[in-house]
């Protein structure tokens, strides 16, 4: 499966069409889903206002029923996702949608691992402006030196983003 999450990757200066290009997405799953839907939220480097990104809008997207259920799976599908199953990431449906603009759907558990980490991690780097663009930079180091693939780029991050993780927890435990 790897194989297929594989794909080019660009990185940007923030763009303020980001939150818009959410809020489109967001509201076509939410019609698609329905009362099906328990959660949605921007998450990643594009929801945090003026980081520099992949431009790649990232949802997670928490439906009613998990583990997925063929019903949402076909609906998200309908709306022109790819699914990619797990993609490397344990509880989490991977989907992928390439048009006008990107978008990455990470369907999970309401409130579970997956989703409360993503959460957590945003909120901190909305928080700490100066970690955030420290963050910037080594993506953009990452990038410039030659990761310009997904798997490539994001196992070359994955330190940073482990460190990441562990100071925003030490952050909400005060």
């Amino acid at each position: 499966m790897e194989a297929d999450v594989d794909e080019p990757v660009e990185f940007a200066d923030y763009d303020p069409r980001w939150p818009g290009w959410f809020q489109a997405d967001a509201a076509e799953i939410t019609r698609a889903l329905g009362a099906r839907l328990r959660g949605l939220e921007h998450f990643g480097s594009t929801s945090v206002p003026g980081l520099a990104a992949k431009p790649i809008i990232d949802i997670l997207v928490a439906p009613v029923a998990w583990p997925l259920d063929a019903q949402d799976r076909e609906a998200l599908e309908g709306l022109g996702y790819e699914y990619l199953g797990e993609a490397g990431v344990p509880g989490r449906q991977y989907f992928r949608r390439r048009g006008e603009h990107g978008t990455n759907l990470a369907v999970t558990e309401f409130e579970g691992p997956v989703w409360c980490d993503n959460l957590l991690l945003r909120d901190f780097l909305r928080r700490h402006p100066d970690v955030a663009y420290a963050y910037a930079d080594t993506k953009r180091q990452v990038w410039s030196s030659g990761a310009r693939r997904l798997l490539v780029y994001s196992n070359e991050k994955a330190t940073e983003l482990t460190a990441l993780l562990e100071s925003a927890r030490r952050w909400r435990a005060g």
